[in-house]
This record gives structure tokens, sequence and C-alpha cells, in this order.
């Protein structure tokens, strides 16, 4: 890997010299001419898709589209650029399953086939919103306590003694190390020491997570995480993070979210930009595992219709031609207390589930942007559905996730974010309160009446 870093960094330093407008002109006119010459265009109405001769074209699609365009690294203005041949390539030495956390904790994560009988990997938590300094701690120990939640990332601290943290200074450092307290002392207290997490969830740039990754701090067997900039963009600071991981033999967890409406265009562009991007982190940031959440620009959610159906198309097309980790995050709209969070996990995690990921992300209530509203129960519930859903077939699912789909789209508008956390947990407990408990059990009933296989779901 460390080989592989170096003709990345190489690349970086030597590949085509471009400004930055002229590369975004380069991605949307790439988009526009294979969405074309593929002939991509999505079944009208259908969320899972089941038609494969489409889904093999997002894939040529996808890996044509990266080989023309590459990724563009702002700090030297030049473009990360290889081949189809040498794209494939890499992508046949990519892990097919890893072990993450210790001991009893330690949890197989696996690639997973369209339909796939075994379920995805639960990554139970808040994924990086925003969070009191006093409510750390409990929360993480709501999503930590819950049997079905496999692994696990903590929220971001939104100050530190009090003080608001500033990018790349000494309170970064700061947070990122109390993050790395808060997030044993939660796993301690629910049982689970050695249960595997992803951070630095608050770094921004290169300096908390570069000082709080290793052995005192984030483990090596914890995942490693850090975004690359929409659409296909990188710099130094993303490129420093993965140098650092590789070195301490961390496990490379990045992801990239293209933006709905952006540069990729519409839902037939986003499932050739979610394809191509997912292979991006693999070739080029040699990533463990690779990981998206695309975002729609005004709800920023990934739970409306079209996103859905690119979603689907792109996790499908990787599902069949490789044998990637792939992951999705649940960002929805709804808050925890409300009925649409419940009814949005249920499409995005059954679509999700069927076509393929390795893992399912979050959920990140209330699109991860309001603070302290999260909690462990909606992750208990999408661990339930996710176990569900593995036993579906594409065409079951769609009914389901289009019944779920009408339950929730006229919400969004409304931004049902809900309540916080100490008004549907006890805080002093972490236990969820029992108006929230009835809210989910109503939700659950009604799903299995739908088909949805939710009663009698443990923790096998």
């Amino acid at each position: 890997m460390l080989g592989r870093l170096d003709d990345v960094v190489e690349r970086s330093l030597r590949g085509p010299s471009l400004e930055e407008e002229a590369f975004n002109r380069l991605v949307v006119q790439g988009i526009r001419r294979v969405v074309r010459e593929y002939e991509i265009r999505p079944e009208k109405g259908v969320l899972v898709s089941h038609e494969e001769a489409l889904i093999d074209r997002v894939w040529q699609a996808g890996l044509d589209f990266l080989a023309g365009c590459g990724v563009y690294c702002q700090s030297t203005g030049r473009v990360i650029r290889f081949g189809r041949e040498e794209i494939e390539a890499r992508l046949h030495e990519a892990p097919a399953e890893i072990w993450m956390g210790e001991g009893s904790d330690a949890r197989l994560e696996r690639c997973r086939s369209v339909e796939d009988p075994r379920p995805p990997l639960n990554m139970g938590s808040s994924i990086g919103s925003p969070v009191s300094e006093e409510l750390f701690v409990p929360v993480m120990v709501s999503y930590a306590q819950e049997p079905l939640v496999d692994v696990t990332c903590g929220p971001s601290l939104m100050t530190v003694g009090g003080r608001e943290i500033r990018s790349g200074s000494p309170l970064e450092i700061q947070a990122a190390w109390r993050e790395v307290e808060g997030m044993r002392q939660a796993l301690a207290r629910a049982g689970r020491p050695g249960m595997a997490w992803t951070g630095m969830m608050l770094s921004m740039t290169q300096a908390g997570q570069l000082s709080a990754a290793g052995p005192l701090g984030l483990r090596a067997s914890d995942l490693h995480t850090f975004g690359v900039i929409s659409e296909l963009k990188t710099n130094f600071d993303i490129l420093n993070k993965l140098t650092h991981t590789l070195h301490i033999g961390g496990i490379v967890d990045p992801y990239a979210n293209p933006i709905y409406g952006g540069l990729a265009g519409g839902a037939e562009g986003m499932a050739v930009m979610i394809t191509a991007a997912m292979l991006a982190l693999s070739v080029i940031f040699m990533a463990t595992c690779v990981g998206s959440s695309p975002t729609h620009p005004f709800h920023f959610n990934d739970t409306g219709p079209e996103l859905l159906m690119a979603s689907s198309l792109a996790f499908q097309a990787l599902a069949r031609h490789t044998h990637l980790m792939t992951n999705l995050t649940v960002t929805p709209v709804g808050g925890p207390g409300t009925e649409t969070l419940l009814y949005e996990c249920i499409a995005f995690t059954v679509l999700s589930t069927v076509s393929g990921a390795s893992r399912i992300l979050g959920p990140r209530s209330a699109t991860g942007s309001i603070p302290n509203h999260f909690s462990g129960l909606e992750a208990r519930f999408n661990g339930e559905v996710m176990r569900a859903a593995s036993r579906l077939r594409r065409n079951e699912a769609e009914e389901i996730v289009r019944r779920a789909l009408t339950k929730y789209e006229t919400d969004l508008d409304r931004k049902p974010y809900g309540k916080p956390f100490p008004e549907v947990y006890d805080v002093e407990t972490a236990q969820p309160r029992p108006e929230w408990l009835r809210i989910v059990d109503a939700v659950r009933e009604e799903a299995v009446g739908w088909g949805l296989g939710l009663d009698g779901v443990g923790t096998e």
C-alpha cells in the first residue's frame, strides 16, 4: 500500500495541470457523455432497480468516466488519473473482508452481493452530528448498548471546555482527544470496550486526526475516516490523513458524497457519479471499505426518490462487478420522536440491503445538522430492518420501499427534526422514554403488515 501511495502522490505532483473550473467542466462533460453513450435511463417509477442490463451499463459508464476524468488535487492543481486497465487491476487487489474491533467485540465485514441473504453490518451512530459536551457519553452509550449494533461512530463535539472549536488550532487537537476519551468511556459503560468505532469525526483538518490516531487513541482495528471533496477532488490534508493511517496499519474508511443536481446532474448522472466515486476511493485512496451518503442540495438528505434510485443502480453495479466492501449512510430529514425518521429508515435501508451494501451507517437523524437530535433507538430499529430486508428479493423490496416513501415524501419540506436526545431518552439511564418506544412499535407493526419481517427479528 505504501508503494501505491508513492505512486498516487507522484501523480498528484506530475499529473496533467488544470484549473479547478476546467476540471469541473471536464466532470460535467464526462458525465453527460457516458450517460448518453451508455444509455443510462433509469426505469420510470422504479426505485429498486432489477434491470440488470441497465445496471451493467452503469458499471461500464462509471469505469469509463473515472478513467477519463480522474481526481483533482487542489493543492497542486494536477489531476490524478489512472487508465481503465490500471483501475481494473487495482480493484482486483481490494480486500473482500476485514475484521474490525477487538476481542469478543470484533466484527467481520464482508462484501455482499445483490439480494445477499447475509445482513449488512449495522454501524449504529449519529455519524458526526453536532453534540453538546455533556451529552456525548450518554448518547454513545445509547448506541453501543444495542445488541443489533455491530460497530459505531461518534458525533462531533461543538465545543471543548465550553470553547468553540477552531479548525487547525490546538482546540481541534484537544477536541479530537476528548472524542477518544468519550468513546472509550461510553464503550466501557455499555460493556463493549472492544467495539470498533469510526473517527475522528470532528477533524476538519489533518491536525486532529493525525494527533489522536495511534496506539493511545483511535486504534489500528478501528475505522479511520476521511471524506473527499465533491466532486472527485482531494488535497494534501486528505492525503496526509491517508498516509498516517497506512503507516499505523489502520482500516482506511473514506467516503464520497456526490451532490444531487450539481456537476453530475439528475438521477442518471448521479448513478454514474456514485459508482465512479466508489471506484476512486478504492483505486486512488486505497480504501479498505468505500462509502457514500449522496446528498440533496436543499433537504440535505439521501432518502428522496431520485437518490434512492441512483443509489440502487450504483451499489448494484458495484456488487455485480467488484468485491468491494461498500457502505451507505442513512441520512433522513426526520428526527427522534417522529414517524418520518422511521419510514425513511425503512425505505433507504431496505433498498441498500438488497442492493448489496456491506455496511449501513446511521441513521444520521435530522439530516445530521441539528444538535443533539439523534438516539440509539433508531439504530436498533435500523438493525431490525436490515436483517429483515436480507430475506427479500428486489421486487419485494420495491413494494416496501415505495410504500414507505409515500408515508414521508410530502413531509420532507416540513423538516420534522423531532426532539433532542434528553426528550426521547433518560440521560441518566441512557434508556428510551416510553413515548418514543410506542412510536417505534407502531411503525414496526405497520411495516410487518407490508411484508417486512420485523416480527421475531432477534440478535442472531
